[in-house]
């Protein structure tokens, strides 16, 4: 964000100055930290995070958020490599690596094991999230979910595709964009065709499987969400999974796009704040991993980034799926398979 941008932001939340202390955090209004937090963020998330929760968060602090663009994939790349002296103090990232990287130890545990008080939580207002936001015991909560649901060409559906049976529709010969095993999309594709015809998203059979069946319809097995997006906007694709935000966004820009999910359920890609462990800044990422679990946190990124909240009293917006609706995947388990699986998919899906 430009800075007269975060300054005229600023202004419009100078009522929400003092949450932070409301939140009982140790960082409260009218001091200053004098501190950078620096934040390892999807390069697609870098204007949200500037735009929504940094501005209310540093007034709130005096901490300076710096962002640093990296995918889900390479911040673990990079957590790893520098295990003992981490120069991020925070991660936005996918639940999948999140849960790889905590158990090796490379981010915060929830619980203090060093605290008087049995299951204290190190981020208190993480107590508020679903069950179901736990998806490991060693790490935070999801913050959210996105909803992957489908992106479709209004000019070439006469309704929205409600099912995922809708892939197979020959009509759609050549037009469908799926995605390779270079993006998160890829597994979770092949592991929701499997849930779908076996209630088991770890029946690599199945999946890949029902995936064999799409041949035909494939366009292009892409890597990165935005460039299957335009394909569907300009209309060489008809067809590819995406998000609500991004269907809005194009939609704003004029491009004839729409978003639905399925019948069975849009895929849960649950994500958030985690916290490096080895921090230098351990207090002030406390904080902000907090202040991304109140309530004012989690409507805004409900209302304005169209993300699935893990609070289950945050109000859902018109066009976003309720939490109970999404399909939840064991992004654990997919995680260790994702290896063998990039295997097969290369030999059996690839020309």
């Amino acid at each position: 964000m430009k800075t007269g941008r975060r300054r005229r932001h600023r202004r419009r939340t100078a009522r929400t100055l003092c949450l932070l202390l409301a939140l009982g955090l140790p960082l409260g209004c009218g001091g200053r930290a004098d501190e950078d937090l620096v934040i390892a963020v999807p390069p697609g998330r870098i204007a949200d995070l500037e735009d929504y929760f940094a501005g209310p968060f540093e007034a709130a602090t005096g901490a300076r958020l710096i962002p640093v663009g990296l995918r889900s994939a390479d911040q673990a790349a990079r957590v790893r490599v520098e295990r003992g002296n981490p120069s991020l103090d925070v991660l936005w990232i996918d639940a999948g690596e999140a849960a790889l990287l905590a158990r090796e130890g490379l981010l915060e545990t929830p619980f203090d094991p060093e605290t008087s008080r049995e299951g204290e939580l190190r981020v208190p207002n993480a107590a508020w999230a679903d069950p179901d936001a736990w998806f490991s015991q060693r790490a935070l909560p999801a913050t959210f979910s996105s909803a992957i649901g489908f992106l479709y060409n209004t000019e070439h559906f006469a309704s929205p595709p409600a099912s995922w049976a809708a892939l197979e529709d020959p009509a759609l010969e050549g037009r469908l964009a799926l995605f390779g095993f270079g993006s998160t999309l890829g597994p979770l594709t092949v592991a929701a065709l499997a849930r779908i015809d076996t209630a088991d998203e770890t029946d690599a059979d199945a999946g890949f499987r029902r995936l064999g069946r799409l041949r035909n319809n494939v366009l292009v097995y892409g890597t990165s969400g935005p460039a299957n997006n335009q394909l569907v906007a300009q209309g060489e694709a008809w067809l590819t999974l995406g998000l609500p935000s991004q269907a809005r966004h194009l939609a704003t820009e004029g491009a004839p796009v729409g978003w639905a999910a399925p019948a069975e359920g849009a895929i849960a890609l649950p994500q958030g704040i985690q916290i490096v462990t080895g921090t230098r800044r351990p207090e002030l990422a406390r904080a902000f991993a907090d202040y991304m679990f109140s309530s004012e946190a989690q409507q805004t990124a409900a209302r304005e980034l169209q993300l699935v909240p893990s609070r289950s009293e945050t109000e859902i917006p018109p066009g976003l799926p309720p939490s109970e609706t999404l399909m939840r995947l064991d992004m654990v388990t997919l995680g260790d398979l994702r290896p063998s699986w990039a295997t097969r998919f290369r030999r059996e899906m690839i020309p």
